[in-house]
């Protein structure tokens, strides 16, 4: 049998890196459904730092808008490149179904519910996620009121309860992916299935909470606090039955063998409230004057002493999206107030096809979680076949061990912290010291399409892992990265998070040995009130580009880098690099603010500069090296080619402030009304733009997107520019597993100057169709 769950998940990892062939992720990781006593959360893990803005509407619709910021690290060419993803969990019995959909042109994710739902969103403490809890009322635990009659007898001390029935052969509940991670009380989205129903009759709820309560009993008595706090959380999501009162006393004492003693008092507390005469008020209070009155350190949690068993799932999607445009560009010239000439060009100037796949395969016991992931995307351009490509962009299995305390991810795969920028094949692993402090390395190379050049690295870290009470996490790594056998990059920097429930931060410092420099300083906060106002501000320092000896190319056009190093040295080389190397410096700051339960209102103010280069003069290259000299002669060595490069003129600061207002159910139910004006300024431009936004879902199969944006702006030698975009999107679902998707648009803009008037209209559509399965 051995062999055979060997074998089997050998041929799967096989069959998962031959099929991939054509998808897409670079943002979306993954959405999770964590339990707790008062609601439920759906987690959407990224693979980035990110910040979290704003969502509209504020707290109910079908349709929900989260504005986010990514931290992203790649060169801007990689950044800007559209990118589309969705990820999607079916509904059950008490919970709707989530679509999730994230485009990297608006850094918006829209988020659709199969129901309109009552909503909070926050971001996690990781720095890497979104979570959407469910309002209490959607999954609230339904009790008896307090002068109910106790439960008829029930044990008072849990080591009384000797177990009835072996527990039930449900997946225990999994794990966080991120490495050390403290777990809340994250569940399976399985056991939501079955969930009480109000079709069930009292005596059918009553034999289910029978088991379920003996599961309970079971596991805490074989010390696994996950499987005891899912089971009882199930029994109080049932309406009141003779379980409930008992349920309520035991998820205290569960949630205190879990380590989580600030939970664990709610409980107690709940219970004393619900049941002041109950038969565990007494043991109960005794117990509640001990618990420390504040955790200061998460205690380990306690691991089951077997297993259990297994549980396989397999889920992705497959898509293929056509996107088609023509343009036809009118031309004046003119002269004074005389038209010289005119000319008419049309074109075709988009039609390619974007097919994508996204695999996974995940296992999952009471001490492991390991998982498959491969996601690829291919491009046909049938204008210019040679802009096609295929691109893996992961493929990687990574293990989660909890009882050990270990986590190893080996394949391509996209950073994740300790100084690493680029996406890489390689390895990282963590291992977890105690719950408070944890060890990671990483070995790799970095992948960047189309790039002549090899980056070989290695680095480690060592975490101080977030703890509860509002205690930060902080991270200090160091890394070292080779550029075909160059050193290239040699980094120490830490990385800092802090969570406490309104206030959210992230800060990073990373700096160069080999340059002598900080290539990265940024710091990202928000705070969110009680009554749903939230405040965010973003400080961002960084080298644009990084750090790096490729900077240096510049310096000598037509020359490699190695030629570049064997005439000018390496030290100097970096200096060059250096002094060619910007700085870009941006700041944020605005809030989002519910006027009432439809209307929201927010604003924020951005400034940016990029900073001007140093020039670089006299870098002297042999001619027979170059080829061709096409700076100066050498006055001291006429074999050889002198160059200078000019430094880069800075931009000069540019500023923005925008302002939005968005009305829920406007007109119709669960429709979303958006509208947004900015007002743009820059030392050689200032601009406005307007839009305005409509989302209306039809029943549970139809939606409907339209916009309408105008732009306009004004340079400081009079060209003006105007610019009208009107955009009509459709989506259908057609059953749980597929999707089909259109869009329409144009994009009319007119240019006028002292010697030139252009007009340019573009008309755009795209189709597609995706299925998803599990």
């Amino acid at each position: 049998m051995r062999l055979y769950r060997g074998t089997h998940t050998l041929l799967l990892l096989i069959l998962l890196l031959t099929y991939a062939a054509i998808s897409k992720a670079e943002y979306l990781s993954q959405i999770e459904l964590i339990q707790s006593e008062s609601s439920n959360d759906f987690v959407i893990h990224f693979d980035k730092n990110l910040l979290f803005e704003k969502n509209t509407p504020l707290n109910e619709g079908k349709v929900l808008f989260i504005r986010l910021r990514f931290m992203d690290t790649r060169p801007l060419a990689e950044q800007r490149a559209f990118i589309e993803e969705t990820l999607r969990v079916k509904r059950s019995d008490a919970l709707p179904g989530v679509s999730v959909s994230y485009a990297n042109n608006d850094n918006q994710l829209v988020v659709t519910f199969t129901q309109s739902t009552k909503y909070s969103v926050r971001p996690g403490d990781d720095g890497r996620s979104i979570i959407i809890s469910l309002a209490p009322t959607l999954i609230k635990k339904q009790v008896p009121p307090i002068l109910a009659k106790p439960a008829e007898t029930q044990p008072s001390n849990i080591k009384d309860r000797a177990p009835i029935i072996e527990p039930s052969p449900i997946a225990a509940a999994p794990e966080p992916t991120q490495p050390g991670a403290s777990s809340a009380t994250p569940s399976t989205i399985e056991p939501a299935t079955q969930v009480a129903t109000p079709s069930r009759s009292p005596a059918e709820i009553d034999r289910i909470t029978k088991v379920l309560l003996e599961d309970a009993q079971n596991a805490l008595i074989k010390k696994d606090a996950a499987v005891s706090i899912n089971r009882l959380n199930r029994i109080l999501g049932f309406p009141p039955n003779a379980q409930t009162q008992t349920a309520q006393a035991l998820i205290g004492e569960a949630r205190e063998l879990n380590g989580e003693i600030a939970k664990a008092r709610a409980e107690y507390e709940t219970y004393l409230k619900l049941f002041p005469n109950g038969v565990d008020a007494p043991r109960i209070r005794e117990h509640l004057a001990t618990l420390p009155k504040d955790q200061i350190r998460a205690r380990k949690k306690t691991l089951p002493k077997e297993a259990g068993p297994a549980q396989w799932s397999f889920f992705g999607n497959l898509s293929a999206n056509y996107y088609g445009g023509s343009s036809l560009i009118d031309t004046t010239t003119v002269q004074g107030n005389n038209t010289v000439n005119q000319t008419r060009l049309a074109i075709v100037d988009q039609k390619s096809l974007i097919t994508s796949i996204n695999l996974n395969a995940r296992r999952r016991d009471a001490f492991s979680d390991t998982r498959i992931v491969v996601r690829e995307t291919n491009n046909n351009d049938a204008l210019n076949s040679s802009r096609d490509y295929n691109r893996l962009y992961s493929a990687y299995i990574d293990h989660n061990d909890k009882h050990i305390g270990y986590y190893v991810r080996f394949g391509r795969q996209n950073p994740n912290g300790i100084g690493v920028f680029e996406r890489f094949d390689g390895a990282q692993v963590g291992y977890n010291l105690n719950p408070e402090w944890r060890l990671n390395a990483v070995y790799g190379d970095a992948v960047e399409f189309n790039s002549p050049f090899k980056r070989s690295f290695y680095g480690a870290s060592v975490d101080f892992l977030p703890q509860e009470n509002g205690i930060p996490g902080v991270s200090l790594y160091a890394l070292n990265q080779t550029l075909d056998g160059l050193d290239n990059r040699r980094a120490v920097g830490t990385e800092v998070r802090y969570f406490n429930g309104h206030v959210n931060a992230y800060g990073t410092l990373d700096y160069d040995v080999l340059y002598q420099g900080l290539n990265i300083a940024l710091l990202q906060g928000n705070y969110l009130t009680d009554g749903g106002t939230n405040f965010f501000a973003v400080y961002d320092r960084r080298r644009a580009p990084s750090f790096s000896l490729t900077t240096a190319l510049v310096s000598v056009p037509g020359a490699s880098l190695q030629q570049i190093v064997a005439a000018q040295g390496v030290e100097t080389t970096r200096k060059i690099a250096k002094a060619l190397s910007a700085i870009s410096s941006s700041f944020s700051i605005g809030f989002t603010h519910p006027l009432t339960t439809d209307w929201q209102v927010g604003a924020d103010y951005r400034l940016s500069e990029i900073s001007s280069t140093r020039p670089v003069s006299s870098v002297s290259i042999p001619i027979s090296v170059i080829g061709t000299c096409v700076g100066t002669i050498d006055p001291n060595n006429v074999d050889n080619c002198l160059f200078d490069t000019a430094s880069q003129q800075a931009s000069g600061l540019n500023q923005a402030l925008s302002f939005q207002a968005t009305r829920n159910n406007l007109f119709f139910t669960n429709a979303v009304g958006i509208t947004s004006a900015s007002f743009i300024k820059s030392p050689t431009i200032s601009g406005q733009s307007y839009s305005i936004g409509y989302v209306v879902p039809i029943a549970q199969q139809w939606r409907i997107d339209g916009s309408l944006r105008y732009y306009t702006q004004k340079d400081n030698i009079g060209t003006t520019l105007e610019r009208v975009s009107p955009n009509l999107r459709l989506s259908y679902q057609w059953h749980d597993s597929l999707f089909l998707e259109g869009e329409i648009g144009q994009e009319v803009s007119k240019t006028d100057s002292a010697t030139q008037k252009d007009k340019t209209t573009r008309n755009y559509f795209s189709a597609g169709v995706r299925w998803e399965f599990r």
